[in-house]
């Protein structure tokens, strides 16, 4: 008899080891969601505690050991080649390898100069940023085909006179070229 009962206090404790280790994994799973929920949250609070700094904070914002104006025109080029699309702002920061912090108060210096905009935008159920470039940087190839740079007219060419850019044929023309090439660009 003290056999079975040894034996059947073995299956019980056998049961218990089963269900304890059993339990800690559903803990640590509910643990594992628990820190992503955080980190989401944690994220968003980040953003919203950004839009709230103050203008001295952002301005003076630095990085140490990095070259601010080096930086910026980095940034700069950076989202000004994805033109209309744009660029995440977690992306641009994991690019450089910036902390969130700090990619995040870059954005909100370089909005404040008004050379990017960040669009709020909702992203795989995420809101988040997304860099714009501001103003177009303006290049020489715009006008190097320029008519008027050669024109022989050019000196007596007036928006009221007989000569006027507004019914220039070479500068219909010009324009008309310049549109077509940049449809066939994008």
């Amino acid at each position: 008899m003290a056999k079975k009962e040894k034996k059947s206090i073995k299956k019980i404790e056998e049961k218990k080891e089963v269900a304890k280790t059993e339990k800690k994994k559903e803990v640590a799973k509910t643990e594992k969601k628990k820190t992503k929920d955080e980190k989401k949250k944690e994220t968003e609070l980040l953003e919203e505690e950004l839009e709230e700094i103050d203008e001295k904070e952002i301005e003076n914002f630095q990085i140490e050991g990095l070259d601010m104006e080096k930086l910026k025109t980095t940034v700069l080029g950076l989202v000004a080649k994805r033109g209309d699309n744009g660029m995440f702002q977690s992306e641009l920061w994991k690019k450089l390898k910036l902390s969130s912090r700090d990619g995040s108060r870059l954005a909100l210096k370089l909005e404040r100069q008004h050379l990017v905009k960040r669009e709020k935008i909702l992203e795989n159920g995420r809101w988040t940023y997304k860099l714009k470039i501001a103003h177009v940087p303006v290049t020489t190839q715009s006008i190097e085909s320029a008519p008027c740079l050669i024109c022989p007219v050019e000196s007596k060419c007036t928006l009221e006179g007989e000569i006027s850019p507004r019914t220039c044929p070479l500068i219909e023309q010009w324009v008309l070229t310049e549109l077509s090439t940049k449809k066939v660009k994008k």
